[in-house]
Formats: C-alpha cells, sequence, structure tokens
C-alpha cells in the first residue's frame, strides 16, 4: 500500500479514475449531484499540478473518458445486435472527450501564468466550451454540468433566468473555490480556522444556499396561473399515446400494416378524453408520409382526424425535392433513376381536421446527433454521408432552418394557442428551446424515440432534461416517446402521469398554455455567451503569448 501511494504514476491513475466515476454518477439517474464538486476538484487538481501540457492532456483525457463511459455508457448499444450502434456509440465516448480538452488545456496554460488565475478563469472556459459546443455540428450537450441538477427542483428555479449554464457556472465556481481554500489549507499557507478560511468557506456557503433561498422564494409566489386561467382558450387537452414499438423493427416492409393499426388503436383510445390534440413519437411512421405513392397508409391518419375533428401532431420522415441544381444544397440527395434532386428531413407534422395533408404545418428538425443522423459538415465533404448509413430507415438527414410554431386555433374546440414542437435530441439544447418561447410559443411538445438504448440510463438522463426546459421557459411539456418515459411536466419543474419505458399507454391531462416570456428566452444565454467571449479571449492571449515568448527565444 506504500509503494501505491508512493508510486507518482500509480496515485494519478487513481485519482483519474476516481475523478471520472465521480463526474458520471453525478448525472441522472443518480441523485448524487453533489459528486460533480468532488469529481471536478480532482480534474482540477490533476491538470493544475501537471509538470507539463502532455501529462495535463494524458491525465485530463482519461479522466473524462471515465466521465463519459460512466455517465452515457448505453450509448453503446451493448444491449442491441446493431453493430452501427456499437461502433458509433464506442466512437463518441472516445472522441467526445476530446472536445472536452479545450477548456482543460486552455486552464493548464493559463495556470503557467499562475494559478490564481486559471481558477478564476476556469468557470468561464469550462462554461464558454458547454455553450460553444451546442453552436456547431459536432454538438453533443448531453453532459453539461448544469443537467446534474434536474432533480434539485427547490435549488434551480433560477435558471429563467441563466439557463442551465448558470448552473454549471455555479458548479465550477464553487469548485474552484473550494480547491483554492483545500490548497492553501494543505500547503500550510492558511490555518483551518485563519479568518481566510472562515471567509472562503462562507463564500462556499453563499454559491451554495442562494440559488436554495431563490427557488424557496420563487415556488413560495402564487403559481395558480400555471395551473388555472380565465380563458377557457388556454387550457388544453392532451392525449399522449406511447407505443411501445421495437425500434428495430418498426423500419421492415413486411410488418408496416400491423404497425399503423397498433397506432390507430392506440390514438382512437386516446379520444375518450375529448383531447384537443394527440400526440404520437418521432418518426412514428416508417414511410415518406406525405409521398403520394404512400398516400393510402397516410389517409387512414387523415382519416382519424377528420373523422374525430382532434388535432395531430406526429413525427414523420419528410422528404422535399428541389427544382434545380441551383436550389439545391451541395450535398442534396439525387434519385437513381430520374436524377431528381432531394433531401429527407426528421420531422413532425401536424394534422388539422379538414386541412389538406399537403398544406400542413410541418418541423424539420435543426439539431441532428452526429454521424447517427447526419455527418458533420457534410455540405462540404457530401460524398461522406454515404460512408454512414444505418440500416434502420435514419441517417442522411438535412438540417431544418430554426424552430416552428405550431397554430392550434379552432373556434369549434374553442382553442387558441400556439406551441413548439423539439423532436428528441432538441430538447438538450436550451437556447434553442428559448427561441421557440420567445418567438410565441405558449406550451412545448416532445417527440422522441428512445427505444435504441434499451432499460438504461439515457432514456431517463432525456426525460430528466425536459425539466430544465420546463423551467427556463416557465411551459407545460407534453412528452412523448416511442417506448418510453412518456408524462407531462409542468413550469415549476414537477413530472406527472408518467407512463415507465417499456410499456404501451395513454396518458391524458389538461395544460394551461401561458404566453410568458421568461428573462432567459427573451434574451437569450447570456451567460453562455458572455463565457464564451472570456475563452475566446484567453485563447488568443495563450496563443499571442506562446508566439512572443517563440519569437524571443529565436533572437535570442
Amino acid at each position: 500500500m506504500k509503494f501505491f501511494f508512493e508510486n507518482t504514476k500509480l496515485r494519478s491513475a487513481l485519482y483519474v479514475l476516481i475523478g471520472g466515476v465521480l463526474l458520471g454518477l453525478s448525472f441522472p439517474p443518480y441523485k448524487t449531484w453533489f459528486l460533480v464538486y468532488f469529481g471536478l476538484l480532482i480534474l482540477l487538481y490533476l491538470v493544475l499540478n501537471s509538470a507539463r501540457m502532455r501529462q495535463a492532456f494524458l491525465r485530463g483525457y482519461l479522466t473524462l473518458l471515465v466521465f463519459n463511459e460512466v455517465a452515457v455508457y448505453w450509448i453503446s448499444g451493448w444491449h442491441s445486435n446493431d453493430t452501427f450502434l456499437k461502433i458509433g456509440g464506442v466512437a463518441t465516448v472516445l472522441v467526445h472527450p476530446l472536445f472536452f480538452m479545450l477548456p482543460v488545456l486552455l486552464t493548464y496554460a493559463v495556470s503557467k501564468f499562475k494559478k490564481e488565475y486559471a481558477l478564476i478563469l476556469f468557470p468561464f472556459l469550462w462554461v464558454g466550451f458547454e455553450y460553444f459546443h451546442t453552436q456547431w455540428q459536432f454538438t453533443f450537450p448531453w453532459l453539461e454540468l448544469g443537467n446534474t441538477e434536474t432533480y434539485n427542483l427547490e435549488r434551480i428555479q433560477y435558471i429563467e433566468y441563466t439557463g442551465v449554464h448558470g448552473i454549471s457556472f455555479l458548479i465550477c465556481l464553487f469548485t474552484c473555490v473550494l480547491y483554492f481554500m483545500s490548497s492553501r489549507i494543505f500547503h500550510r499557507q492558511w490555518n483551518v480556522l485563519s479568518p481566510r478560511t472562515i471567509g472562503a468557506a462562507l463564500i462556499l456557503l453563499l454559491i451554495l444556499v442562494i440559488p436554495n433561498f431563490y427557488s424557496g422564494y420563487r415556488m413560495s409566489l402564487d403559481n395558480t396561473k400555471y395551473f388555472k386561467t380565465g380563458d377557457s382558450t388556454k387550457l388544453i387537452n392532451i392525449s399522449i399515446a406511447q407505443a411501445n414499438t421495437d425500434p428495430f423493427r418498426k423500419w421492415a416492409a413486411d410488418g408496416q400494416e400491423a404497425l399503423i393499426a397498433s397506432y390507430l388503436r392506440l390514438l382512437r383510445s386516446g379520444l375518450k378524453y375529448n383531447p384537443d390534440l394527440l400526440v404520437l413519437h418521432e418518426t412514428a411512421t416508417p414511410y415518406y408520409f406525405l409521398e403520394d405513392y404512400n398516400g393510402l397508409k397516410t389517409k387512414l391518419f387523415t382519416d382519424l382526424v377528420d373523422s374525430s375533428g382532434k388535432y395531430l401532431v406526429m413525427g414523420i420522415p419528410h422528404l422535399e425535392y428541389y427544382e434545380d441544381s441551383v436550389n439545391a444544397p451541395p450535398d442534396a440527395r439525387r434519385m437513381k433513376g430520374s436524377g431528381r434532386l432531394y433531401d429527407t428531413y426528421n420531422s413532425a407534422i401536424l394534422l388539422e381536421p379538414g386541412k389538406n395533408k399537403k398544406s400542413s404545418t410541418i418541423h424539420r428538425k435543426t439539431k441532428l446527433v452526429p454521424f447517427s443522423e447526419r455527418v458533420p459538415y457534410q455540405e462540404y465533404f457530401s460524398f461522406l454521408k454515404d460512408w454512414f448509413t444505418w440500416g434502420v430507415g435514419l441517417s442522411g438527414w438535412q438540417i431544418g432552418k430554426g424552430m416552428t410554431i405550431f397554430d392550434l386555433k379552432n373556434s369549434a374546440m374553442g382553442v387558441d394557442s400556439k406551441f413548439a414542437v423539439l423532436i428528441c435530441f432538441e430538447s438538450v439544447f436550451s437556447e434553442l428551446v428559448g427561441e421557440a418561447s420567445s418567438n410565441g410559443a405558449e406550451f412545448l411538445v416532445i417527440v422522441t424515440n428512445d427505444g435504441w438504448w434499451g432499460f438504461t440510463s439515457g432514456p431517463v438522463q432525456h426525460e430528466q432534461y425536459a425539466v430544465l426546459r420546463a423551467i427556463e421557459n416557465r411551459k407545460w411539456v407534453a412528452r412523448c416517446a416511442q417506448t418510453g418515459i412518456s408524462n407531462f411536466i409542468d413550469p415549476l419543474g414537477n413530472i406527472y402521469d408518467q407512463i415507465p419505458y417499456g410499456t404501451e399507454g395513454i396518458i391524458n391531462r389538461t395544460i394551461v398554455a401561458n404566453t410568458e416570456k421568461t428573462f432567459y428566452a427573451a434574451n437569450g444565454d447570456i451567460t453562455g455567451r458572455v463565457s464564451y467571449y472570456a475563452g475566446v479571449l484567453c485563447l488568443i492571449f495563450c496563443l499571442g503569448s506562446y508566439v512572443y515568448k517563440k519569437i524571443l527565444k529565436i533572437r535570442a
């Protein structure tokens, strides 16, 4: 044992393992959110005490690798027999930590000037990276540190101002103050009961309790407007259908008739609640819904809507043609026979009673899972899209343009409201959802298919992240998942009527649509943007200092 602790490499390996595990276990479904502070503390210790950049990189990467494997082990698809899913999942776990090395190595570079500067800048560098990571096509913001606190409704109500990156910032800030205080005590620069130690401890306490104080105050206000209203047009009765369809078998051509029949049976059972809106999950139909050659299958859904007089929002694969190559993007697909240019979209459609399906409102998914749904930046390297094809009716989608606002207005039904549909991965992007709220969405609908991940942490994490979107925008969320977990979430983050994973069922609830625009929805992700620009300035400074030192060395 003595040899183990005296051996620097073995000791560092132990710290790497512990730090990564603690970070991973701080995410749902575990309610041990506080472990994120200690995992991040170990990561900071390993990086700031590295002798050279190469050592900082190795320590940081391995810690983040363990973190990713523990938190998103389910993405590797070991529960399934799908080779593409396994290869893509393993690649994600191996490659994704490399992106996080940007704030880690910047922190190390700043520490070479002074460790205190690195600790001051670390919250900005980390949160700035989280924000940047939502903007490009390699995006995967699943592991933002703020996502650890989805169970803490009594702490996170302030994100109506800051968004999820406000939580991430406070986590980083707390960890940096804790690191500074503990290192001073460890090196005997401060006594445990010295005024400086007590002052630092008070700062830590304030960072912890201020969110609780605000949240307690916010939840003590009169929030009845989220549950009752005198305006009956804002009372929206919604039935959610969870089909529990196997995501791999769904795309088999010989089973489409039985699949559609099961959907219609489930939707009809939801009509007993006399809903204003029926909801069916992401890519419900395993065919291009609006194509004429699929007209007979699609007519079964439009007939249901017309005969019942109810709205239906559902996920569909959508195909669009281009008139000529001038209007087509460089990565557009080409029909083998006719040579006609087209694109496909992962979409959501609102079917309205008495309205022609061709004029229906459609939302085209704007945030696509890297490689699984689209090769990042394939518009510049269009040949790559043929290298990554998932044999279950997916991959190669085109990117949609912005959020679509759906209009639920029917005088006969007595409803007049607007809403946005978030398709699966989109619900992880806080600023994107805020954009929808700012543009007039009065409630949110999430349609997703989390069946790829089986009975793992994946569906639970995805469900919990929707809690953040509800609070950030103070909007009701109706969440429909193909295999689960479906539910309703109120504007304070409380979850209702949950259908467990792996079961079929219908849930119904009357929600209150509201026109409120939170500070976050109206002003965007200020915390993320400020941190991002601070990180860019830090990067420019570090690169400039490196070049300056090289020039001086050459002249010498």
